[in-house]
């Protein structure tokens, strides 16, 4: 917690008949964090793959093809399959059901070619259908040339004047006119040069084919029908396959990715002729459990041992170690930056911040109870992953927005308690008074406190960048010295504090037009404080440090975010509700006093408005409230660029021992 997990270095050295053993061990442990060999010297080089690397290859690649092609996609098993059983069942079934599958598919390409094929020439024929003729009509002439297309002009005239030798047939297809005309091959190139001369001329290709245009389409749209059928048939026998096999195929794919790890592991590995060595991380905790394990399964033939010498911290892998509750805000700590291996961990403190913004922006009933049930359905579906650590983040978000939703009163935008505002009595859901708790009066009406909501939002900034800059206090003091940490941090959280005090004296008297109280030890003492904090800032980081001082000011302002968002989502409910109650579903204050008709449209009204402002309600929030961990945050301390801790190893889902 605070700090990624304590790690070990270790080196495990044997003959090269024990490898396969080691490696088997370390697989099913999977604790190791293997560091590739890739230096190699006279004596030691990058290992070769164990002999079935080859064949494991070839099968999972043959698998994972048949697995695509299928549209398999992971899911909960009903039954693991035995590891003991699964080579005999992988070198039988693979091949068969390649072949099932691949015919199959060869055939659906077939069809949808021969459908492409046959709606080609559908296309084709429906224009014809216009004309009186048949599809041989215009085919088979050598002294005749034809021509066919749409035209939108009458062209006789302009024929007239070539030859009148000619016959031409018209008709309408689509609300365009559609002709023929069949003429001496005399005269080709001047009524070729017509035909282009008219911009309305879009030509026709005439089928191959013989018969009426009708009978024609018939036929073949009986045609298309029937492959179209055939194609239904064989996808049907190919969703039969998937159902049958998919739990195989996924359990076969998890033990052959498993089994060619384990005999592609040597290069990673420096080996002699007769030795190997590995070299690796462990956590620290779980280095006599690894010690225990080799022990018990090879003996002592196998030589282990922890690398005390010192190393670039930059090559020691990062495992996050947080409690359960802050466990999956690990994915927003990854998504920014794996933290270096001394750093804080910021799990632990965005596992309350984070979802303390988003419920005080959110802040209703109604919407926090539609969140947090979205997400516990997701959770439900997604056992693990970043969607199930994303599920159970926007769970504790909408939780904690359903207690904001009592504090401000507010359901769906609507009033949960009775509340005078003005002189006025609102009437709420519940019909109550609002409760009273350690001597503040509930609901706090948003609209109406603007500026203690206000003050609390920079307050919670201040908080926060202030708690930001003491983290990296602390990694500067450890990665340097004390000396570094002061002027690289100290003199900002000097600057802040005096500012702070400074302002909050300053800002009352200017209000009230009054004069600035220059005598007071407070403002006196923070401006003081400011001062020291510049000059060891300067000190430390040089005269062109002071431009950054604004930036600490816009970043505690930018916290004022947090009462906008929140304003912006509960004017937008207030809105809908008042259009839709006020003009539709009570209007003139009579519950359906313009008909049923009219409530319809306002509960439509309603629900849709809802809806749009709920999803801005679970991305707003969410975005903002990242925003202020990422940017006013992690950068008062957090730098990043750590190395993800990898085990080698597979965590098992679809096979047992």
């Amino acid at each position: 917690m605070f700090k990624p997990t304590r790690m070990t270095r270790v080196a495990i050295a044997g003959t090269k008949e024990l490898m396969g053993p080691v490696i088997s061990v370390l697989h099913k442990l999977n604790m190791i964090h293997i560091t590739d060999y890739n230096e190699e010297t006279e004596d030691f080089k990058i290992g070769k793959p164990l002999k079935p690397a080859s064949k494991l290859s070839e099968h999972l690649i043959s698998l994972r093809g048949i697995s695509n092609q299928l549209g398999i996609a992971e899911k909960e098993p009903k039954a693991k399959f035995q590891v003991k059983e699964l080579p005999v069942q992988i070198d039988e079934r693979i091949t068969v059901i390649q072949r099932e599958v691949a015919s199959r598919f060869d055939e659906l390409r077939s069809i949808e070619f021969k459908i492409k094929e046959k709606e080609d020439l559908i296309s084709a024929v429906k224009p014809f259908m216009a004309l009186p003729l048949s599809l041989d009509s215009y085919h088979g002439y050598d002294t005749i040339k034809v021509h066919a297309g749409y035209i939108g002009e009458d062209i006789e005239t302009k024929l007239a004047k070539i030859t009148r030798d000619y016959e031409i047939f018209d008709g309408e297809y689509e609300k365009r006119t559609v002709f023929a005309l069949f003429i001496p091959r005399g005269f080709e190139e001047e009524i070729q040069k017509l035909l282009q001369e008219l911009r309305s001329y879009v030509e026709l290709k005439v089928p191959e084919l013989k018969g009426n245009p009708p009978v024609i389409l018939e036929e073949l749209t009986k045609e298309v029908s029937s492959l179209k059928e055939k194609y239904l048939s064989i996808r049907t026998e190919l969703d039969k396959i998937k159902s049958e096999y998919s739990e195989f195929i996924m359990a076969a794919d998890e033990y052959l990715s498993m089994e060619t790890q384990k005999a592609e592991a040597p290069l990673r590995f420096a080996t002699s002729p007769n030795a190997f060595i590995i070299d690796g991380w462990v956590p620290s905790r779980r280095f006599n459990v690894l010690e225990q394990e080799l022990q018990k399964s090879i003996g002592d033939q196998v030589y282990l041992t922890k690398l005390e010498e010192e190393v670039n911290e930059e090559e020691i892998p990062i495992e996050l170690e947080n409690p359960g509750p802050s466990k999956p805000f690990e994915l927003l700590i990854n998504t920014f930056a794996t933290p270096k291996y001394r750093e804080i961990d910021p799990a632990s403190v965005i596992f309350i911040t984070f979802p303390l913004f988003y419920a005080i922006m959110l802040g209703d009933v109604g919407y926090g109870i539609v969140v947090a049930a979205m997400a516990f359905v997701i959770k439900t579906k997604f056992k693990t992953g970043g969607l199930n650590a994303l599920a159970l983040i926007l769970f504790l978000s909408g939780i904690l927005s359903i207690l904001l939703g009592v504090l401000y009163g507010e359901f769906f935008g609507f009033p949960l308690f009775n509340v005078e505002i003005k002189g006025e009595l609102e009437h709420g859901i519940l019909g109550i008074a609002g409760p009273s708790i350690a001597g503040f009066h509930f609901p706090i009406h948003r609209f109406e406190s603007v500026q203690p909501l206000l003050l609390m939002c920079l307050i919670i900034g201040m908080l926060h960048v202030f708690l930001g800059l003491i983290i990296g206090f602390r990694n500067i003091k450890i990665e340097h010295d004390l000396k570094h940490a002061i002027f690289a941090k100290g003199s900002w959280m000097m600057i802040l504090i005096g500012g702070v005090a400074a302002i909050a004296k300053l800002m009352p008297a200017l209000m009230s037009r009054q004069p600035v109280p220059s005598g007071d030890p407070v403002f006196l003492g923070g401006v003081a404080l400011a001062i020291i904090g510049i000059i060891l800032l300067i000190k430390g980081e040089g005269f062109i440090s002071i431009l950054e001082i604004p930036t600490l000011l816009s970043n505690v302002l930018s916290y004022s975010r947090i009462l906008a968002i929140g304003l912006s989502s509960a004017g937008i409910a207030l809105a809908v509700n008042t259009l839709s109650m006020n003009l539709f579903i009570r209007p003139h204050g009579v519950l359906l006093g313009g008909g049923i008709g009219l409530a319809l449209v306002g509960v439509v009204i309603l629900f849709i408005g809802h809806l749009i402002n709920l999803l801005l309600g679970i991305l707003g929030p969410g975005l903002h409230s990242l925003r202020l961990q990422y940017v006013e945050f992690f950068t008062k301390f957090y730098e990043g660029g750590g190395k993800k801790y990898v085990p080698f190893g597979y965590i098992r889902k679809y096979t047992e021992e």
